[in-house]
């Protein structure tokens, strides 16, 4: 307890120092509700399809036939009622194998007989994931993973998340992220989480971990993904008086506010 406090205290110093520089004003009271409420399922959206696409990819690769396909350029998700739908893609695109993933489960893999023709909203995914992948952003990894989601205003089709991409489960990249909003195939919007390439060490004895975001007056969709991702809370403190939040999974939970704030 005694280190999650003191890392507070150096959260709050460290808004103070950056205090010169325009820090994101403090949100209503339903302001903050709506972007938590957004950020929650958000986050937790882009974990189930990052979590969908690991777990195909490892029952596929279980197949010799999938091991040694050199057609594979990569891979679309597509929620499909209770189910999230991984298709492997080729050079076309078109789609080679299927894997259904259940609850975080992956079900049996089909093998296609032929490259077949992708779908409308498989088609729309694959195209805003090369758009945002091609767009100008400064990398923090030298692989990006990509999550593509359906846009939820009609003033975008659809949104991409690029994650950087990391084999060390002792390391949390939280910066690098990114946000692109694709509309009538054009990149429309376009949004950093962080500054810097922060990665958070993730000892395993840690009982949370602690990140200043300067950003937003509230933590974001990005924060709740690698908190699950990690399986551990994450604290955020934000601008513009220094609050404290804990991300826990799926969920985001009010610590500390100064006086005055909110």
């Amino acid at each position: 307890m005694f280190r999650t406090v003191f890392a507070a205290l150096l959260a709050l110093a460290c808004i103070a120092a950056h205090a010169e520089r325009t820090l994101p004003a403090e949100l209503s009271l339903a302001e903050e509700t709506a972007a938590l409420s957004s950020a929650v399922s958000t986050g937790a959206s882009i974990y189930r399809h990052d979590h969908a696409a690991a777990v195909a990819t490892d029952a596929a690769l279980a197949l010799r036939r999938f091991k040694n396909d050199k057609r594979v350029r990569g891979w679309v998700t597509e929620e499909q009622g209770d189910q999230i739908v991984v298709t492997f893609l080729d050079a076309t695109p078109a789609a080679l194998y299927r894997v259904p993933v259940t609850g975080g489960a992956a079900g049996t893999v089909v093998a296609l007989e032929a490259p077949t023709a992708l779908s409308t909203t498989e088609t729309g995914a694959t195209t805003a994931r090369s758009l945002a992948l091609g767009s100008q952003f400064d990398p923090c990894s030298k692989s990006y993973n990509s999550v593509v989601l359906p846009g939820v205003t009609s003033a975008e089709d659809w949104v991409v998340y690029l994650l950087p991409g990391t084999t060390k489960r002792d390391l949390v990249p939280i910066g690098g992220a990114f946000r692109v909003g694709v509309k009538d195939s054009k990149v429309v919007s376009h949004r950093g989480f962080t500054r810097t390439c922060i990665a958070l060490p993730s000892d395993p004895r840690a009982e949370a971990l602690m990140v200043t975001h300067l950003l937003d007056s509230v933590p974001t969709e990005v924060h709740v993904f690698w908190s699950m991702w990690a399986n551990k809370p994450i604290y955020v403190a934000t601008p513009p008086a220094g609050t404290i939040w804990s991300v826990q999974g799926d969920g985001i939970r009010l610590v500390e506010r100064k006086a005055g704030g909110g």
